[in-house]
């Protein structure tokens, strides 16, 4: 079935309705805290009364420190229309030092006039996100050079073919340069 172009694009079709069917599953469920599933930023946003004293989990960026209060971004869609936003929320409680800019993920009881009294919290500097946006950049070039160096698309049948002589692009660009000076 893999070995022609009609059965791979079947078998590509069929693994995009299965991702786009689980997609569609696993986000209409519900928060369950009995699985550790707690009500967060959408859920508060979508209900903001159903969850007060209840525990919930949110994570947002640090907006202001006396008091403490982050932004916690939210979409959800609902009766057919798509909703998305930023609440502030206001963490009590907080047993550490935060500063404008880090990202707060609090757990906590959700109290009226969304404040969370934390129970547990876990800061990260915001410097940490560019860090791991760029080293994540730099190994998904190298994969898709690699990718590129070590294989070849075969157009007959639609497959990836290990390539005999590897591609060098420096070598190449060496050759070149010799080939201009002399």
């Amino acid at each position: 079935m893999l070995h022609s172009w009609v059965g791979r694009v079947v078998a590509i079709c069929g693994l995009l309705a299965v991702l786009f069917a689980l997609m569609v599953g696993l986000g209409a469920t519900t928060p369950t805290p009995a699985l550790g599933d707690y009500p967060d930023g959408n859920a508060m946003a979508q209900h903001p009364d159903t969850h007060v004293g209840e525990s919930v989990q949110v994570t947002g960026a640090v907006t202001g420190t006396e008091p403490v209060e982050i932004a916690v971004e939210y979409e959800y869609a609902a009766n057919g229309e798509y909703h998305s936003g930023t609440l502030t929320v206001t963490v009590q409680n907080i047993d550490r030092a935060v500063a404008e800019g880090e990202s707060l993920q609090v757990y906590g009881t959700l109290g009226s006039d969304r404040t969370i009294t934390a129970e547990n919290s876990v800061s990260v500097p915001a410097t940490n996100y560019t860090a791991m946006y760029l080293v994540s950049a730099i190994a998904g070039l190298w994969t898709l050079g690699r990718l590129v160096c070590g294989w070849r698309l075969n157009w007959q049948t639609g497959a990836l073919c290990r390539r005999e002589e590897p591609l060098r692009p420096i070598q190449t660009l060496r050759t070149r340069v010799q080939e201009v000076r002399t």
